[in-house]
């Protein structure tokens, strides 16, 4: 397994003087934290006006974000602060501009399967058949046990979405897809088109089935 790459990383808060206070993420030789010691203070309890006040850790080695830049340059930190705040931008951007794909995605999917017909069929048999399998967010995988969870299932074909319907408060007499053991499942058939197949990759995050089930020990 990969070391972590040495760098600094917030470990308390003080409203009333510091402000954020950042520290190593990992112990350094000593001759290595000499170099940085100047810009850092060794921090306790008592060093803060009002330490009820503290949110965090508030003991150690620890250093401004003023003062990040110059401890970070002392010990060749690549990964700097700055360099973990655009980080956590793109990602943050990248999450909202895919919720937005993933929310138009979801409503051009149910648009979809509203009218399709829903021919009787086994899952096992649908399964065997199928070309690739989504579960989005390990819904099936997770809640299948208790009668729960959807899938996608691709076929040369077809696109069948499954609706799990096997919880002991559903209408079984609507299922028309068998579980071996289970209350059964809605499921809609589609005809196969390369356009929805792309919606079901972006809904489900290209998430595939494992065939697994989540059963909870207790």
């Amino acid at each position: 397994m990969e070391k972590e790459k040495l760098k600094l990383i917030r470990k308390c808060h003080d409203p009333e003087e510091y402000g954020y206070l950042y520290g190593l993420n990992q112990e350094i030789p000593e001759e290595e934290m000499e170099k940085a010691k100047q810009y850092m203070t060794h921090f306790k309890p008592a060093t803060f006006k009002n330490v009820m006040k503290i949110e965090g850790n508030p003991h150690g080695w620890m250093c401004t974000y003023e003062n990040a830049p110059l401890v970070e340059e002392a010990l060749n930190i690549t990964e700097t602060l700055q360099k973990q705040e655009e980080q956590r931008k793109n990602q943050r951007q990248y999450y909202d501009e895919h919720r937005k794909e993933k929310e138009d995605a979801q409503i051009k999917v149910e648009n979809a399967f509203a009218n399709k017909p829903r021919p009787r069929q086994k899952l096992r048999t649908l399964l065997n058949v199928a070309q690739v399998t989504y579960d989005p967010a390990n819904s099936f995988r997770d809640n299948n046990h208790y009668g729960g969870g959807h899938l996608f299932i691709v076929t040369k074909k077809s696109i069948w979405y499954i609706m799990n319907n096997g919880r002991d408060e559903d209408n079984w007499n609507i299922n028309n897809i068998e579980i071996e053991g289970k209350g059964g499942a809605i499921g809609f058939k589609h005809e196969y088109t390369e356009e929805l197949h792309d919606l079901i990759k972006v809904l489900t995050e290209n998430n595939e089935y494992s065939g697994d089930t989540y059963i909870e020990e207790y």
